[in-house]
């Protein structure tokens, strides 16, 4: 049995490794995905912004596996993917849409821009 809080460093230096080792873009479909660690305590749900994504990651899938199977100590790990962008994890690009999703957080942000009419692009 392994937990999310065990599960989430492990998978983010994976990431890191990846993003070293076989480039950009497998470190990437890694890092942007958020495991989610279903409630049979073995099943990582990882929902993808799109196919190529996915597919990105069923490629690298079974090296995962077997890393984080030796690394959590638990031979019944398996993933269930899925694509769906409106679920993914948004990336955010622009200054504007950064700084639109850290208002959602903390509303007194709009503030601070009209105050010292800050002009976000």
């Amino acid at each position: 049995m392994f937990s999310q809080q065990e599960l989430e460093p492990i998978w983010k230096t994976y990431a890191e490794t990846t993003k070293q080792t076989s480039g950009g873009f497998s470190g990437s479909v890694l890092a942007n995905c958020l495991p989610t660690l279903k409630e049979d305590n073995k099943t990582i749900h990882l929902i993808f912004r799109t196919d190529t994504n996915e597919k990105e990651f069923n490629r690298m899938a079974d090296d995962l596996l077997i890393h984080l199977k030796s690394t959590l100590k638990n031979n019944f790990i398996q993933f269930k993917t899925e694509v769906n962008k409106e679920k993914a994890k948004k990336v955010l690009y622009s200054n504007r849409e950064k700084f639109d999703h850290f208002t959602e957080q903390y509303p007194k942000l709009k503030d601070w821009e009209t105050k010292l009419g800050l002009a976000i692009e």
